[in-house]
């Protein structure tokens, strides 16, 4: 066994590298620059971290966040690897300290935010170091044309000129389309770079999108069917991050908030309890989840629409990194695209961009949101939205997202939509869809009212349909191009040219449509629930076990290895030890967890099997 797949077994727990591992750590222990697109759980950090380690030298791994920092220097640890980090809450003797055990070899590698790589205290800590290699991680944030720029990691490329001999170059990232995979190689100065992009396809998450009028309730519904799975909940600000934890936990879910404005062992304390199993749902900003070891998350809740589908992508995808089934949800209404337009407006304070480069920042951000935008209203297969957005190809129907499940078919709904189009109308196109929606359903709001809306012939005249339902047309027909939606100097909706072939001219209207939104609801909860009693007992045995040996209750076994502990009831230790496969902690305990099989089988087996 070579030292890369010794390290991968003996120090990770992992049996064998995934796609594409392999090739880009050969690369750089080659000597080779490298460009890595990976999605969230595909093993980027196990790349270059592994080459790291084997690479004659030091490697610097320039890093956005230090959180981040601290989580994946504390992870290395745990398993005896040498790592070290930098950053603005250390003293300079505490650097000092961290740059003399790099110089020894008593720390391989060393993470570093990168506003610190051009200071002066910096540059003489490592002016003896011989680095053999520079990764960036997170590189997306060195493209003007990516979702997340950042003016900081521009000044990686001189810092790299400054040394004394240029080392390997390393880029890693989950999000990146072709135009900002070409500026991150090019800003960087990578020489013929080995470069991966794997498949953006997570085939084990199951997403959906829902326009709700009552998001809180839907919210509490939805982690409700999740019987005490780990779970995030995404919001667009800490002071609805804080609100929707009360919330939560005024209606019997454990939960609690997470953001930038807490103070540091605060942040710590609730992200430690997340990981470990204590607090099963987090509610957050999007700063969180970056690195976190919690690949046992099964849902993310998006309270509000991200600005862009890069930040949805990656956040979404800190569900199911262990590659059980997983499910993410987006809840919106008009209210968040207004907020996101709103905040694109403002001038981003940063001293380092000219004018022209903040209007072409804008410009760029306002594209991508159009790009979200389509994304909540389209009525097509979302997981193919996503691809195809990435650049990659995807069949026009999945199976598996809200929008294309088996219980969905196609409805003719023509006269709905000449009732919304003839309520634009009538409206003189001055009212958005949450305005149109009301009016439609015949709600006796004060605003409607005072507009004189009630007087109007369209007044009521969808009076028995769902306001979610109203709204699906709404969408379809925003999405299909007879809507217009204008924001200026308010939200709207117009009629489209188009429009007139619906309303005069016998043009029919077509939209998928769930057949039974509970049943589909409660076939997915019946497939995830397989001998529920014995998933709990499990869990129980997890949790008490994680806590005596102070580790996080995935690193006893995985969700994927409790499901399969599950579907296949093993009778033996050996039969148990072949189910938990490379998950070693599984197999120490598995005389353990067998009495636990045991336990359930004698009580539960004559009745329900």
């Amino acid at each position: 066994m070579d030292l890369k797949h010794r390290l991968l077994q003996e120090s990770f727990g992992y049996a064998s590298f995934r796609p594409g591992q392999q090739k880009l750590i050969d690369a750089m222990l080659a000597g080779r620059d490298v460009l890595g697109v990976m999605p969230t759980g595909a093993g980027k950090s196990i790349c270059y971290q592994i080459a790291g380690m084997l690479l004659p030298g030091v490697t610097l791994v320039v890093s956005p966040l230090i959180s981040l920092m601290q989580d994946q220097v504390a992870a290395l640890r745990r398993v005896g690897l040498s790592a070290c980090l930098l950053n603005s809450a250390q003293t300079p003797e505490e650097r000092r300290l961290a740059i003399r055990q790099a110089a020894m070899g008593r720390c391989k590698l060393i993470y570093v935010a990168p506003e610190r790589l051009m200071q002066p205290d910096f540059a003489q800590l490592v002016n003896h170091l011989p680095i053999g290699m520079v990764t960036v991680d997170e590189a997306h944030c060195i493209s003007q044309w990516g979702h997340d720029f950042r003016p900081s990691y521009r000044k990686i490329p001189e810092f790299i000129r400054s040394l004394p001999r240029r080392p390997v170059i390393s880029a890693f990232t989950a999000t990146a389309t072709a135009q900002v995979r070409e500026d991150i190689a090019q800003a960087l100065g990578l020489h013929a770079p080995e470069r991966l992009v794997t498949s953006f396809d997570r085939p084990n998450l199951h997403y959906e999108v829902r326009r709700v009028y009552d998001r809180e309730a839907q919210m509490v519904r939805f982690i409700a069917e999740q019987d005490g799975s780990s779970g995030i909940v995404y919001c667009l600000t800490r002071k609805k991050t804080e609100e929707m934890a009360r919330y939560l936990c005024d209606n019997g879910i454990r939960a609690a908030a997470y953001h930038a404005g807490m103070e540091p062992m605060a942040r710590r304390a609730v992200q430690q309890n997340f990981v470990g199993g204590s607090i099963p749902v987090i509610v957050a900003t999007n700063a969180f989840g970056m690195g976190i070891d919690k690949p046992d998350v099964r849902f993310v809740v998006h309270y509000g629409m991200p600005r862009d589908i890069e930040s949805y992508y990656q956040e979404a995808g800190r569900a199911g990194r262990d590659g059980a089934s997983a499910r993410c949800l987006l809840l919106f209404d008009e209210s968040d695209i207004a907020l996101h337009e709103y905040l694109i407006g403002l001038d981003p304070e940063n001293p380092a961009l000219t004018d022209e480069e903040v209007e072409w920042l804008k410009k760029r951000r306002l594209e991508r949101l159009s790009q979200m935008k389509r994304y909540v209203f389209t009525d097509q297969c979302l997981r193919q939205h996503i691809l195809r957005y990435f650049g990659q190809e995807a069949p026009d129907f999945c199976g598996q997202c809200g929008n294309c499940e088996a219980s969905s078919i196609e409805k003719d709904v023509t006269v709905d939509a000449q009732k919304i189009l003839s309520c634009v109308y009538r409206t003189k196109e001055q009212c958005g869809a949450d305005m149109l929606c009301r009016i439609l359903r015949g709600c006796a709001d004060v605003d409607i009212c005072a507009a004189g809306y009630d007087a109007l012939s369209t007044y009521g005249i969808l009076r028995d349909a769902e306001p979610e339902d109203i709204a699906a047309v709404i969408s379809h027909l925003i999405s299909r191009g007879y809507l217009i939606r204008q924001e200026n100097p308010h939200i709207r909706l117009r009629l489209s040219a188009g429009a007139k072939n619906v309303l005069f001219h016998g043009e029919k209207v077509r939209m998928r449509v769930r057949v039974s939104q509970k049943e589909a609801r409660l076939a997915r909860a019946s497939s995830q629930s397989e001998r529920p009693e014995l998933s709990r007992e499990l869990r129980k045995y997890r949790q008490k076990s994680a806590a005596r040996h102070g580790i996080p209750p995935h690193s006893v076994f995985s969700d994927r290895t409790l499901e399969a502990l599950v579907h296949a009831l093993p009778q033996t230790e050996d039969e148990v030890q072949a189910v938990a496969g490379a998950d070693g902690r599984a197999k120490k305990e598995s005389k353990a967890i067998l009495r636990v099989i045991q336990k359930y089988c004698s009580v539960y087996f004559s009745e329900k099997e």
